[in-house]
Protein backbone atom coordinates (compact mmCIF):
# COMPACT_ATOMS: atom_id res chain seq x y z
CA UNK A 1 0.00 0.00 0.00
CA UNK A 2 1.27 3.47 -0.84
CA UNK A 3 1.81 5.83 2.10
CA UNK A 4 -0.90 8.38 2.99
CA UNK A 5 -0.42 11.88 1.74
CA UNK A 6 1.33 14.29 4.15
CA UNK A 7 -1.85 16.29 4.73
CA UNK A 8 -3.76 13.29 5.77
CA UNK A 9 -1.04 12.19 8.20
CA UNK A 10 -0.95 15.69 9.72
CA UNK A 11 -4.65 15.76 10.32
CA UNK A 12 -4.50 12.31 11.81
CA UNK A 13 -1.73 13.41 14.20
CA UNK A 14 -3.67 16.45 15.26
CA UNK A 15 -6.66 14.28 16.06
CA UNK A 16 -4.53 11.94 18.17
CA UNK A 17 -2.94 14.86 20.04
CA UNK A 18 -6.34 16.34 20.80
CA UNK A 19 -7.65 13.02 22.06
CA UNK A 20 -4.64 12.55 24.34
CA UNK A 21 -5.07 16.07 25.75
CA UNK A 22 -8.73 15.47 26.38
CA UNK A 23 -8.03 12.21 28.19
CA UNK A 24 -5.30 13.86 30.28
CA UNK A 25 -7.66 16.62 31.42
CA UNK A 26 -10.33 14.15 32.45
CA UNK A 27 -7.88 11.96 34.29
CA UNK A 28 -6.65 14.91 36.41
CA UNK A 29 -10.05 15.44 38.04
CA UNK A 30 -10.74 13.07 40.95
CA UNK A 31 -13.49 12.80 43.48
CA UNK A 32 -13.66 15.53 46.18
CA UNK A 33 -13.39 12.92 48.86
CA UNK A 34 -12.68 9.25 48.96
CA UNK A 35 -11.49 6.46 51.11
CA UNK A 36 -8.50 6.84 53.38
CA UNK A 37 -5.36 7.47 51.27
CA UNK A 38 -7.21 9.03 48.25
CA UNK A 39 -6.50 12.53 47.02
CA UNK A 40 -8.55 15.48 45.81
CA UNK A 41 -8.30 17.13 42.42
CA UNK A 42 -5.64 19.50 43.78
CA UNK A 43 -3.38 16.61 44.63
CA UNK A 44 -3.83 16.92 48.44
CA UNK A 45 -5.06 14.02 50.52
CA UNK A 46 -8.78 13.96 51.13
CA UNK A 47 -8.20 14.45 54.87
CA UNK A 48 -6.82 17.96 54.19
CA UNK A 49 -9.56 19.08 51.80
CA UNK A 50 -10.95 22.55 52.43
CA UNK A 51 -14.44 21.13 52.45
CA UNK A 52 -15.47 20.23 56.03
CA UNK A 53 -16.55 16.63 56.39
CA UNK A 54 -20.14 16.11 57.30
CA UNK A 55 -20.71 15.63 61.08
CA UNK A 56 -22.07 12.13 61.74
CA UNK A 57 -25.62 12.18 63.07
CA UNK A 58 -26.06 10.56 66.47
CA UNK A 59 -29.24 8.67 67.15
CA UNK A 60 -30.85 8.34 70.60
CA UNK A 61 -30.96 4.77 71.88
CA UNK A 62 -34.30 3.18 71.38
CA UNK A 63 -36.15 1.87 74.43
CA UNK A 64 -36.71 -1.82 74.40
CA UNK A 65 -40.29 -2.78 73.99
CA UNK A 66 -41.78 -5.07 76.63
CA UNK A 67 -42.40 -8.60 75.71
CA UNK A 68 -45.82 -9.02 74.25
CA UNK A 69 -45.74 -12.71 73.67
CA UNK A 70 -48.18 -14.83 75.59
CA UNK A 71 -45.44 -16.95 77.15
CA UNK A 72 -45.02 -16.45 80.94
CA UNK A 73 -41.52 -16.11 82.45
CA UNK A 74 -40.26 -19.22 84.15
CA UNK A 75 -40.36 -19.33 87.99
CA UNK A 76 -38.18 -21.28 90.38
CA UNK A 77 -39.68 -24.43 91.89
CA UNK A 78 -42.16 -23.63 94.66
CA UNK A 79 -42.67 -19.96 93.63
CA UNK A 80 -46.44 -19.38 93.14
CA UNK A 81 -45.87 -16.14 91.22
CA UNK A 82 -47.16 -12.62 91.74
CA UNK A 83 -50.80 -13.56 91.28
CA UNK A 84 -50.82 -16.03 94.17
CA UNK A 85 -52.81 -15.04 97.28
CA UNK A 86 -50.79 -13.47 100.06
CA UNK A 87 -49.87 -15.47 103.15
CA UNK A 88 -48.83 -14.23 106.62
CA UNK A 89 -45.19 -13.31 106.99
CA UNK A 90 -43.52 -16.08 109.03
CA UNK A 91 -41.38 -13.42 110.71
CA UNK A 92 -44.43 -11.58 112.03
CA UNK A 93 -45.12 -12.26 115.69
CA UNK A 94 -48.42 -14.01 116.23
CA UNK A 95 -51.05 -12.44 118.40
CA UNK A 96 -50.82 -13.34 122.07
CA UNK A 97 -53.07 -16.31 122.86
CA UNK A 98 -55.99 -15.75 125.17
CA UNK A 99 -55.48 -17.03 128.67
CA UNK A 100 -57.58 -19.93 129.87
CA UNK A 101 -60.10 -19.37 132.61
CA UNK A 102 -58.76 -19.06 136.12
CA UNK A 103 -58.43 -22.33 138.01
CA UNK A 104 -60.89 -22.96 140.82
CA UNK A 105 -58.94 -25.90 142.21
CA UNK A 106 -55.32 -25.26 143.22
CA UNK A 107 -53.17 -28.30 142.38
CA UNK A 108 -51.13 -29.79 145.20
CA UNK A 109 -48.02 -29.39 143.08
CA UNK A 110 -48.46 -25.60 143.14
CA UNK A 111 -47.18 -25.55 146.73
CA UNK A 112 -43.76 -26.34 148.18
CA UNK A 113 -42.93 -29.85 149.24
CA UNK A 114 -41.06 -30.73 152.45
CA UNK A 115 -37.82 -31.54 150.63
CA UNK A 116 -37.72 -28.12 148.98
CA UNK A 117 -38.31 -26.35 152.30
CA UNK A 118 -35.53 -28.40 153.91
CA UNK A 119 -33.17 -27.48 151.08
CA UNK A 120 -33.91 -23.76 151.45
CA UNK A 121 -34.04 -23.49 155.23
CA UNK A 122 -31.92 -26.40 156.39
CA UNK A 123 -32.97 -29.08 158.85
CA UNK A 124 -35.80 -31.54 158.44
CA UNK A 125 -39.30 -30.27 157.66
CA UNK A 126 -42.60 -32.01 157.36
CA UNK A 127 -45.68 -30.85 155.49
CA UNK A 128 -49.33 -31.12 156.44
CA UNK A 129 -52.51 -29.48 155.16
CA UNK A 130 -54.04 -26.37 156.70
CA UNK A 131 -52.65 -23.86 159.15
CA UNK A 132 -51.81 -20.23 158.80
CA UNK A 133 -53.15 -17.06 160.42
CA UNK A 134 -56.85 -16.55 159.91
CA UNK A 135 -56.42 -12.79 160.24
CA UNK A 136 -54.18 -12.57 157.19
CA UNK A 137 -55.62 -14.70 154.42
CA UNK A 138 -56.29 -13.80 150.77
CA UNK A 139 -59.88 -12.67 150.20
CA UNK A 140 -62.16 -13.18 147.21
CA UNK A 141 -60.22 -16.13 145.78
CA UNK A 142 -61.74 -18.59 143.30
CA UNK A 143 -59.55 -21.38 144.58
CA UNK A 144 -57.27 -21.71 147.61
CA UNK A 145 -54.93 -24.26 149.19
CA UNK A 146 -52.79 -23.98 152.35
CA UNK A 147 -49.91 -26.14 153.59
CA UNK A 148 -47.89 -25.87 156.82
CA UNK A 149 -44.26 -26.89 157.34
CA UNK A 150 -42.65 -27.67 160.69
CA UNK A 151 -40.72 -30.24 162.64
CA UNK A 152 -37.64 -28.34 163.69
CA UNK A 153 -36.80 -25.75 166.30
CA UNK A 154 -36.29 -23.16 163.50
CA UNK A 155 -39.97 -22.29 163.44
CA UNK A 156 -43.12 -22.89 161.41
CA UNK A 157 -44.02 -21.77 157.90
CA UNK A 158 -47.49 -21.66 156.32
CA UNK A 159 -47.99 -21.24 152.57
CA UNK A 160 -51.25 -20.31 150.85
CA UNK A 161 -51.78 -20.26 147.07
CA UNK A 162 -54.97 -18.60 145.82
CA UNK A 163 -56.34 -18.08 142.30
CA UNK A 164 -58.35 -15.11 140.97
CA UNK A 165 -60.39 -14.29 137.89
CA UNK A 166 -57.59 -12.13 136.45
CA UNK A 167 -54.34 -10.37 137.30
CA UNK A 168 -56.05 -7.17 138.39
CA UNK A 169 -58.15 -9.05 140.94
CA UNK A 170 -55.07 -10.79 142.31
CA UNK A 171 -53.22 -7.48 142.64
CA UNK A 172 -56.19 -6.01 144.49
CA UNK A 173 -56.22 -9.01 146.84
CA UNK A 174 -52.58 -8.31 147.77
CA UNK A 175 -53.46 -4.70 148.56
CA UNK A 176 -56.36 -5.85 150.72
CA UNK A 177 -54.05 -8.35 152.42
CA UNK A 178 -51.74 -5.53 153.50
CA UNK A 179 -54.66 -3.56 154.89
CA UNK A 180 -55.90 -6.60 156.79
CA UNK A 181 -52.45 -7.25 158.27
CA UNK A 182 -52.23 -3.64 159.47
CA UNK A 183 -55.67 -4.01 161.05
CA UNK A 184 -54.48 -7.15 162.90
CA UNK A 185 -51.47 -5.39 164.45
CA UNK A 186 -48.84 -6.25 161.86
CA UNK A 187 -46.31 -3.61 160.90
CA UNK A 188 -46.42 -3.25 157.13
CA UNK A 189 -42.99 -2.59 155.69
CA UNK A 190 -41.70 -1.31 152.34
CA UNK A 191 -42.98 -2.95 149.17
CA UNK A 192 -40.52 -5.75 148.28
CA UNK A 193 -41.24 -5.10 144.56
CA UNK A 194 -42.00 -8.68 143.59
CA UNK A 195 -44.48 -9.91 140.97
CA UNK A 196 -47.12 -7.44 139.81
CA UNK A 197 -48.02 -6.54 143.43
CA UNK A 198 -46.47 -7.44 146.78
CA UNK A 199 -46.64 -6.70 150.47
CA UNK A 200 -44.40 -7.48 153.47
CA UNK A 201 -45.19 -7.14 157.17
CA UNK A 202 -43.80 -8.14 160.58
CA UNK A 203 -45.33 -8.87 163.95
CA UNK A 204 -42.62 -9.65 166.51
CA UNK A 205 -41.21 -13.10 165.65
CA UNK A 206 -43.55 -13.47 162.68
CA UNK A 207 -43.04 -12.37 159.10
CA UNK A 208 -45.47 -12.18 156.22
CA UNK A 209 -44.94 -11.79 152.49
CA UNK A 210 -47.64 -11.82 149.77
CA UNK A 211 -47.02 -11.68 146.02
CA UNK A 212 -49.35 -11.75 143.00
CA UNK A 213 -48.37 -12.87 139.51
CA UNK A 214 -50.71 -13.59 136.55
CA UNK A 215 -53.82 -14.03 138.62
CA UNK A 216 -52.22 -16.09 141.40
CA UNK A 217 -51.41 -14.95 144.94
CA UNK A 218 -48.71 -16.65 147.00
CA UNK A 219 -48.70 -15.91 150.74
CA UNK A 220 -45.98 -17.06 153.14
CA UNK A 221 -46.29 -16.58 156.88
CA UNK A 222 -43.37 -17.68 159.05
CA UNK A 223 -42.65 -17.72 162.76
CA UNK A 224 -39.33 -18.24 164.55
CA UNK A 225 -35.68 -17.95 163.67
CA UNK A 226 -36.34 -18.85 160.04
CA UNK A 227 -37.78 -15.38 159.39
CA UNK A 228 -34.67 -13.63 160.77
CA UNK A 229 -32.35 -15.05 158.12
CA UNK A 230 -33.05 -12.76 155.17
CA UNK A 231 -31.10 -14.87 152.68
CA UNK A 232 -32.90 -18.12 153.53
CA UNK A 233 -36.30 -16.45 153.81
CA UNK A 234 -35.81 -14.76 150.46
CA UNK A 235 -34.74 -18.06 148.91
CA UNK A 236 -37.90 -19.73 150.19
CA UNK A 237 -40.03 -16.94 148.69
CA UNK A 238 -38.38 -17.38 145.28
CA UNK A 239 -38.96 -21.12 145.36
CA UNK A 240 -42.62 -20.64 146.32
CA UNK A 241 -43.19 -18.29 143.40
CA UNK A 242 -41.65 -20.74 140.96
CA UNK A 243 -43.58 -23.70 142.35
CA UNK A 244 -46.93 -21.89 142.04
CA UNK A 245 -46.85 -22.05 138.21
CA UNK A 246 -49.41 -24.93 137.98
CA UNK A 247 -52.02 -22.68 139.59
CA UNK A 248 -51.78 -20.04 136.82
CA UNK A 249 -54.44 -20.03 134.05
CA UNK A 250 -51.92 -21.02 131.36
CA UNK A 251 -49.90 -23.29 133.63
CA UNK A 252 -46.90 -21.03 134.31
CA UNK A 253 -45.83 -17.45 134.92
Amino acid sequence: MSPAPRGVRRRTGLVLVAAVALLSGCGGQGPASGPEGSTTGSGRPAAYSSASPATPRSEAPRAKKPRTSGAQPSLPPGDPGLTAPSVPDPGTAAASPQHERARRDVPGGALLDAETVSMALGGTWQRHAGGGDECVRPEGALGERTMSYGGTDAGVVAETVATYRDAAAADEAVKTLGEAAAGCGWKVGPDPRLGSASVAAEDGPRALLGVSAEGVVVLLVGRGDVTKDAARWGSLVDLALGTSCPAAPDGCH
